[in-house]
């Protein structure tokens, strides 16, 4: 749709606004309540307001409103969530300031995501749309128990729509600005009586890239993915259901570019002497100069099983079947300029197989239980090839002009002094491996000894093994006989300092751990709810997925949290509200984070995608989740987290790369990837009209303070605070069949960044920079 038409639409929308909020002022309270809703974070059926847990559900039919299709968009809707990435490869997700970390290939979350029951053992699995989704729960703290595997910061469940035996079926269409296009579709319905059901849902969506490439004039960022899931369901008696679910889903996206936010020292030598532009960071202008613009590309598939059969009355025994597989590739400048100096082409497959038993019930009216069994397959294989381009020598003798000319006498004064053919045509290859295997026998026993009171205790038995390797070769180098010896051995310290050697290390660990939980719940009347808890969380070593140095150690420990919660939940104003309080504490033993390593020599650069432990982090924090029912048609919700998130004890930190040293004491200070504040708030409005229809509106706002987004916290990896404001207005059907909207999202136009990364070196930083402010308009059709 033309700006003219975008400018129509919202001048008739904004036309009627005043007259719709103005006759929703006049109308009588009346009797209100909010909407009853369940959950399944204790594995079974019950009330969020029930559930002795920091709890935020987000359901579908809200996320469909507001337009949040993608786990990136979901953090704008629950306070102390962060999830990054600039695409799946790198995604991290952190609750609390806690587990927002992944570059190496080695690392699994903090925050464990499950979808209809299965784990994504990969974080980027999540990276792609939300489809159909009934509701998702948002799980703080540690989950050690139901959950268990890497839930150290708690728990993403998603769950998605069932197969219905009613046949509906709906459809949307969205048109934005920036080549904004999607489309989404859904029918579900009986294939079978009242035996058999199916369900299918589709999707395809694109946009158009913001950053324009100065050295071609191209544009980059250009994002398409499509996906389908396809369901049937089976219940041959009441007893027994059988749920079979596949789904498939492609993300292709051309150029995919981070902008540089800050260069080293070490680079701005580089770039002057061999005479290249170094442009000033300015990320918000969205301009870049590469010569290879990078190419993710996923692909995933996945199919599950998941049976129930109810033993008796008060018994049901549950089966999760499940096998997933996530390919990724992704081509990629690995200078960042327009020079030919790297370029990288990687290859990630991941394949997974996992099996969950469930026994769960009641004893008599005072007892529920849960007990199972799981176990979970993993496999990774990783290829990446590296190849160096004409400009590769110069550029990596560039900052050692001075030791060069003091150890070998070699004194460059040009570019074109450096013998091309030093690097040229050079090919490094990184291949790894690595497999897991993880075992579990978990339990949980609640117990109402009076009829206030519950109890509950539980806990998990897990054991882990991984086992890996990985390696590096250097191929298709140029003879150096021809060289003065003098440039022979220059050229030699040269390919050591840029390429590395032959490489190649096997690793393995295996582990047993038991989590627990504990906690008491006291229902003072209907309507509130106290609540304490302690739990122990738990989540495996692993193996450093990279080349590591002297100063990094091959594997790293498992990480564990202990956390205390104080909580209550109550429902006032008549039933027309509802408040959740939270306070908590948490404190990480050996907390798993990246970061640079030292060089090995004088002439070596720093190592960087390393795996450490930090010895001691505290979390403290206080979080507010409320709903209200402000008027029949107006509900408004506010959400609200502080989060105190410090390192305790973290004496051999790495330090900002400009600081000229490299071990700093950073025991006190604030946790990275951390923001303190965050919060999120909406409104929306619906109102009659005549003739059948009903005029609606919605407008969201987040916001959350600034945090660095690297552990070493160098210059240029600060994200600054920003807050988001989302607008909708709308036009529909009564009963739903039908609904016209105009929305805006980024209103203010509001420059931010969504994520920090290293790029040449260390002291090096690329970011990916917000969504500017956007007009569409969006079509629904339902039957």
């Amino acid at each position: 749709m033309p700006w003219s038409g975008y400018r129509l639409l919202w001048l008739g929308c904004l036309a009627a606004l005043p007259w719709t909020l103005t006759n929703a002022a006049q109308e009588a309270p009346g009797t209100l309540t909010l909407d009853e809703s369940s959950v399944t974070a204790r594995r079974r059926e019950e009330a969020p307001q029930d559930v002795p847990i920091p709890i935020s559900v987000l359901y579908g039919d809200q996320l469909d409103a507001a337009g949040l299709h993608r786990l990136q968009d979901i953090q704008q809707r629950v306070p102390g969530l962060l999830v990054s990435g600039h695409d799946a490869r790198f995604a991290g997700v952190g609750l609390r300031g806690f587990g927002a970390t992944a570059y190496n290939d080695g690392l699994e979350g903090s925050v464990g995501t499950y979808v209809d029951g299965v784990y994504q053992a990969r974080q980027g699995m999540a990276f792609t749309e939300l489809m159909d989704i009934e509701r998702i729960e948002v799980l703080r703290g540690p989950q050690g128990t139901l959950f268990g595997k890497n839930t150290t910061a708690g728990a993403l469940s998603i769950i998605t729509r069932a197969p219905t035996f009613e046949p509906e079926a709906d459809l949307e269409a969205s048109y934005g600005e920036h080549g904004l296009r999607e489309y989404r579709g859904v029918v579900s319905g009986p294939l079978r009586d009242d035996v058999l059901a199916g369900r299918l849902n589709v999707f395809n969506s694109s946009v158009d890239g913001s950053v324009h490439n100065l050295q071609d004039g191209r544009r980059l960022g250009d994002a398409d993915s499509q996906g389908l899931r396809g369901q049937l369901l089976w219940t041959p008696n009441p007893g027994f259901s059988a749920r079979l679910i596949a789904d498939h889903a492609e993300q292709n996206e051309a150029g995919n570019v981070l902008l540089a936010n800050h260069y080293s020292a070490q680079t701005r030598q580089r770039a002057k002497f061999v005479g290249y532009p170094l442009a000033e960071p300015a990320p918000y202008q969205r301009e870049a100069r590469i010569d290879a613009p990078g190419h993710p590309q996923t692909l995933q598939n996945g199919v599950s099983l998941e049976l129930n059969q109810d033993v008796n009355e008060a018994m049901r025994l549950t089966s999760i079947t499940a096998y997933r597989d996530w390919e990724y590739r992704a081509t990629r400048d690995g200078d960042s300029t327009a020079l030919s100096v790297a370029a990288s082409d990687t290859a990630l497959g991941h394949r997974q197989f996992s099996q969950e038993w469930r026994l769960s019930g009641t004893a008599g009216s005072s007892v529920d239980y849960v007990v199972g069994l799981y176990y979970l397959r993993q496999q990774l294989d990783r290829k990446i090839d590296v190849a160096f381009g004409k400009d590769a020598a110069p550029w990596f003798v560039g900052d050692q002009l001075d030791a060069l000319k003091k150890r070998y006498g070699i004194a460059f004064t040009a570019p074109d002094q450096v013998p091309a053919m030093l690097l040229e045509g050079a090919r490094q290859r990184y291949d790894g491996e690595q497999k897991g295997d993880s075992r579990a026998l978990f339990g949980q026993v609640s117990w109402r000894p009076i009829d206030p009171l519950e109890l509950t205790a539980g806990l998990r038995y897990s054991q882990e093994r991984k086992d890996g390797w990985v390696s590096r070769d250097v191929s298709n180098l140029a003879p150096l006989n021809g060289l003065p010896p003098v440039f022979q051995a220059g050229g030699q310290l040269l390919r050591g300092i840029a390429l590395g050697g032959g490489y190649y290390r096997e690793d393995s660990i295996e582990e047993n751990n038991v989590s627990s939980l504990l906690s008491a719940s006291y229902r003072f009347n209907d309507a509130m709810m106290g609540y304490v808890s302690g739990s122990r969380g738990y989540k495996a070593g692993g193996i450093n997925f990279d080349v590591v140095g002297p100063f990094t150690a091959p594997t790293f420990e498992p990480e564990r949290a202990t956390s205390l919660e104080l909580g209550l939940k109550t429902r006032f104003w008549e039933d027309r509200a509802m408040l959740d309080l939270a306070v908590y504490q948490t404190d990480v033993d050996n907390y798993q984070a990246l970061t640079y390593s030292p060089p090995t020599s004088q002439f070596a650069p720093p190592l960087r995608d390393n795996l450490i432990n930090v010895g001691k982090v505290r979390l403290r924090g206080i979080e507010l989740d409320s709903a209200w029912q402000l008027r029949p048609q107006l509900t408004w919700r506010l959400g609200l987290a502080w989060s105190d998130a410090r390192y305790r004890s973290f004496p051999n930190a790495p330090c900002p790369p400009a600081s000229g040293q490299w071990t700093c004491d950073l025991s006190g200070d604030r946790l990275y990837n951390a923001p303190q504040w965050s919060l999120s708030s909406g409104l929306d409005h619906s109102h009659p009209q005549a003739h059948g229809l009903e005029a609606y509106s919605g407008i969201d706002y987040s916001f959350r303070t600034g945090y660095y987004g690297t552990l070493e916290g160098g210059e240029g990896s600060y994200q600054p605070s920003y807050g988001l404001t989302n607008l909708r207005l709308g036009l529909r059907s009564q009963d739903r069949a039908w609904e016209v909207e105009g929305w805006v999202r980024n209103v203010f136009d509001r420059q931010y960044i969504t994520a920090v990364y290293s790029l040449l070196g260390a002291g090096d930083y690329g970011v990916m920079t917000g969504s500017e402010r956007t007009l569409g308009t969006t079509v629904r059709l339902r039957y």
